[in-house]
């Protein structure tokens, strides 16, 4: 347990640190959409293109881990969109944003690092596989 936590603290270090900044000097919204930018079209792209160059096709292209992986994040999407639907009193587009939230969130943002500083290189063509078949669903499903 301790390892799991010694693993996961700097990037909730992070995040609290980013919270704090923000607390102390209010950076509106617009200025935030670089850093968006940034992560999802640049830093991401840039370590998974890393990572699919250097695995073997056969360890990437795994039809049972993807097909298994891909309903579970719908199985997300679906029960945090369904959740939203009750809170939000059947407002789509924002119970949309809260499926999105729950079957995108681990692998936007902390679950390729999480995943790789865990459990070592061997997790690298399960992180690029899993992380770029559901971006390719998420972004699809968001430019429908």
């Amino acid at each position: 347990m301790l390892e799991v936590i010694n693993l996961a603290l700097p990037f909730f270090g992070l995040i609290f640190l980013g919270l704090g900044c923000g607390k102390f000097k209010a950076i509106p919204d617009a200025g935030l959409a670089w850093m968006d930018f940034f992560i999802l079209y640049v830093a991401l792209p840039a370590l998974f293109y890393r990572i699919v160059a250097q695995t073997p096709l056969e360890q990437l292209a795994n039809p049972r881990f993807i097909v298994g992986t891909m309903l579970a994040t719908f199985s997300a999407f679906a029960v945090s969109f369904a959740i939203g639907m009750v809170i939000r009193r059947g407002q789509m587009a924002e119970a949309t944003i809260a499926g999105l939230a729950g079957g995108y969130g681990n692998i936007g943002y902390m679950g390729p690092g999480l995943a790789l500083a865990t459990l070592g290189s061997e997790a690298t063509a399960p992180v690029a596989s899993y992380s770029v078949s559901t971006t390719s669903c998420c972004f699809h499903s968001c430019h429908s």
